[in-house]
């Protein structure tokens, strides 16, 4: 004959000891929650987030459409004297699908789309797309 063993039963009271041991070690620390509308969180050094642009330094190269890998930003034709743009194209981005990895910041050759500290893009209407003109304020000049 084959002896079958019984699966080992665990002691009830063990899990909850465990669980009380779990909660008094997290008992005395520090809370680490940020009250955030008053309080502002601290933001590493390296953090970017919002998309800007120097319209004036824009020369509608394309290049930030091109590299965009979610096909966030397109060229948009923007009625706007400028020498050194002379297709008037400017870039248009949507937010909404924007992931931003830094790559329009780092291939654009004159430094005219640049990411900021700036993480409070909260919007009242349905659209993440900021035009050519939205991308060149600060974002409490922004139409909501």
């Amino acid at each position: 004959m084959i002896e079958v063993k019984e699966p080992r039963r665990p002691i009830p009271i063990v899990g909850s000891i465990s669980g009380m041991v779990n909660v008094a070690r997290h008992l005395f620390r520090k809370p680490v929650t940020v009250q955030y509308p008053e309080e502002k969180p601290i933001l590493p050094q390296r953090f970017r987030a919002r998309i800007f642009l120097r319209l004036d330094d824009c020369v509608g190269c394309t290049l930030c459409e091109q590299v965009c890998p979610n096909n966030s930003i397109t060229m948009q034709l923007v009625d706007r004297e400028n020498p050194r743009n002379k297709r008037k194209i400017y870039p248009d981005v949507n937010f909404g699908t924007c992931t931003v990895c830094r790559n329009c910041e780092e291939i654009c050759p004159t430094d005219a789309i640049y990411l900021t500290h700036v993480f409070e893009t909260s919007r009242t209407r349905n659209s993440f797309t900021y035009s050519p003109q939205e991308l060149a304020l600060q974002e409490n000049e922004v139409k909501k």
